[in-house]
């Protein structure tokens, strides 16, 4: 018989651990070529080094126990085949949502350090692009809990994972807006990113909007609201529907209260 090597022996030289070589025992995927009938010590020959090369080659890719096992129990071209296609299929899955997960990273640094650098109270004109959302119409005041109208949107849209920072907002009805009464909101809604879980009910519009960013939350808002208004008289805009507001950096992220931003754009001609 070729020279044993004992299980310790061969975890160094294929850097494996001892416990998992016992596991491919037990399930039958490596089998020592001895075992010492009163110690029960395992002991490996030569021959077993490429079989498991092979398995280490296969784990590398990925591929579970069971297809490796199927492939060993065939041991033929088409079997190879047929499982690295399908493990190569699963990667390729796996590469599409490492790749949605890192662009949804990218948008919320972004958008975490916009907010950080952005000069507050100062009113903006910009153009923005369609932005699809989840709508919930539901009238809201800042003296109810918010949450309970966000549980509500969870359940009917099943968004357990997909509300995070920045993304959820309130709107307010332009006809509010231009009676300026800032005390309620007549919506919630969730604003979905590439890669986001559920489909859209609605729509931001592209095209022109007045945009500011001031400190605090919400319930700080009205300031700002009237100051948008007073731009839109200066400038000879009109409101052509509902504002949007959106808490950039809060108590979600953080616990100094010195660094919350909120922001509030409002789509204008």
């Amino acid at each position: 018989m070729n020279q044993l090597f004992t299980i310790g022996q061969l975890s160094k030289l294929f850097n494996i651990k001892i416990q998992t070589l016992r596991y491919y025992d037990e399930i039958n995927l490596l089998k020592p070529a001895k075992v010492d009938e009163e110690t029960h010590y395992r002991y490996y020959s030569t021959e077993q080094f490429e079989r498991l090369d092979v398995i280490k080659y296969f784990r590398a890719l990925n591929l579970p126990i069971e297809s490796i096992k199927n492939f060993f129990d065939a041991k033929d071209i088409s079997t190879l085949e047929k499982i690295l296609r399908e493990q190569q299929a699963k990667v390729e899955q796996q590469i599409q949502t490492l790749q949605s997960v890192n662009k949804r990273i990218n948008t919320r640094l972004m958008q975490v350090e916009s907010a950080e650098k952005t000069i507050l109270n100062k009113v903006e004109l910009v153009n923005l692009p369609k932005i699809p959302v989840i709508y919930l119409r539901q009238n809201y005041q800042l003296s109810e809990d918010v949450e309970l109208p966000l549980t509500a949107m969870r359940q009917q849209y099943k968004l357990d994972k997909s509300i995070f920072l920045g993304k959820i907002a309130l709107s307010m009805d332009r006809d509010k807006l231009n009676n300026n009464n800032f005390n309620q909101y007549n919506g919630i809604l969730l604003i979905l990113e590439s890669g986001d879980e559920g489909e859209a009910t609605a729509t931001l519009p592209a095209g022109s909007y007045l945009r500011v960013r001031f400190h605090g939350t919400h319930s700080n808002a009205t300031e700002s609201y009237r100051q948008l208004i007073k731009f839109c008289e200066d400038h000879l805009l009109t409101i052509i529907g509902d504002a949007i507001e959106t808490a950039l950096i809060d108590y979600g992220i953080t616990n100094d209260y010195a660094k919350y931003v909120t922001e509030i754009r409002v789509p204008v001609r």
